[in-house]
């Protein structure tokens, strides 16, 4: 509860003067310390001039004297103040909790919260901040709460303003997209939710779309993409675009095809993905995608046969090591031994669909030589290149093995 200041009481004119010059020293006093503390009421003041997320943290935190975490998770990782005074699984905690109170939830806080209030953007929970309970502390009183709902209302504006600012919106997209590529989303609703906040409704599932420059500067502007083809697309770095196209979109111009037609009209390598309509499996429609287009050249007329082998990577990829395993991974360590081409030699045989007189033109061999080398192919990994079953099984694991490289170099 925060007390208003009682007037002091006098008989005389010099006890009046007196009162008039202590208040003057008292109010000095109070400039010095606001200058280095806040107050409640000045939080939201703070965040409008400037003040982060971490500075409306470090106010609350000084001035409660213990740890104040803000999780708000459509902005990406918690803040906590003092840095590293919460442990990692505490920290873990609140964000679960915070996950929980925004899907409507009445979960049981934590038992090392002392006080949590929901941080609100248009009437909806959108995080909360919360304070540690300090050891053997019973009941806390209200000036805690006072702080924690400054806290909130100012955490709430900071996130309008991240938004507003300029290309605060592709920044948020950038990051969304960025955690979807590095893994599934660990909550599909908060996910759902963030991506409708950014203005696209993944609820039905999406097709991803990857494109990688061929030569310099061969790339639209994103403004333009996302505007006209309702297309999550951002730039993730060395010119390749990764974006989801929304399933279900009625706009003109609304679907993955229509957006690759473009990119590649702007002379970039496209590759699609399959339709996901699970939104948990974003990750995997988007992993599709790259991994179609780390292999480029590599595709070359078999791409249904490419997809069926990344999904198997996607699902099970020691499956698709067993398979490149039990094929042509003795060519690659024969190769790797001896200094011989027995696995480049293939992969021409193969492409030139099993002539050799077609591959030793293309290696510049005699064609004795590539028929020496595809002898040897036979006699390293027990299957014969001539004959339809090892040729099988010979392509499908050199297939194994882009995928693989490709998803390596995916990282």
């Amino acid at each position: 509860m925060v007390e208003r200041a009682r007037p002091l009481e006098s008989d005389s004119p010099d006890d009046d003067r007196a009162a008039d010059e202590t208040a003057v020293r008292s109010t000095s006093l109070k400039t010095d310390e606001a200058a280095a503390r806040s107050t409640p009421l000045t939080m939201v003041s703070g965040v409008i001039a400037g003040d982060d997320l971490d500075q409306v943290a470090a106010s609350a935190a000084n001035a409660l004297a213990r740890p104040v975490a803000i999780s708000i998770p459509t902005l990406g990782e918690p803040v906590v103040s003092p840095s590293g005074a919460i442990s990692e699984d505490d920290v873990r905690a609140i964000v679960a909790y915070a996950t929980a109170v925004i899907r409507g939830e009445l979960p049981s806080p934590p038992g090392v919260l002392a006080g949590m209030v929901e941080v609100r953007l248009a009437g909806d929970v959108v995080g909360i901040v919360a304070a540690m309970r300090r050891s053997g502390e019973g009941e806390v009183g209200t000036e805690l709460r006072a702080w924690l709902e400054a806290g909130a209302a100012a955490a709430a504006v900071a996130a309008m303003m991240r938004d507003a600012q300029e290309g605060g919106l592709e920044r948020s997209r950038r990051a969304l997209l960025q955690s979807l590529r590095a893994g599934p989303p660990a909550d599909v609703p908060v996910f759902l939710e963030h991506a409708r906040r950014l203005g696209f409704d993944l609820t039905s599932g999406a097709v991803a779309v990857c494109a990688e420059p061929r030569t310099p500067g061969d790339a639209p502007a994103l403004s333009d993409l996302t505007g006209a083809h309702r297309a999550l697309i951002v730039d993730v770095g060395g010119g390749r675009l990764c974006g989801l196209v929304p399933l279900g979109s009625s706009l003109p111009g609304g679907s993955a095809e229509a957006l690759a037609a473009e990119l590649t009209g702007c002379g970039m390598h496209v590759a699609v993905s399959t339709s996901h309509r699970d939104p948990s499996g974003l990750h995997d429609a988007l992993r599709e995608a790259e991994v179609l287009v780390e292999l480029d050249v590599a595709v070359a007329g078999q791409e249904e046969t490419y997809r069926l082998l990344i999904g198997i990577l996607l699902r099970d990829p020691d499956q698709l090591e067993d398979l490149r395993t039990r094929t042509i991974a003795p060519l690659t360590i024969y190769d790797a031994e001896h200094d011989t081409d027995l696995l480049a030699t293939l992969q021409a045989f193969l492409a030139h669909h099993g002539s050799t007189t077609d591959t030793a033109e293309a290696m510049s061999l005699h064609r004795h030589t590539v028929g020496y080398r595809l002898a040897r192919v036979h006699e390293v990994s027990g299957l014969s290149p001539y004959e339809s079953d090892g040729r099988e099984r010979l392509g499908l694991g050199l297939k194994a093995h882009h995928i693989l490289d490709a998803n390596l170099r995916l990282g």
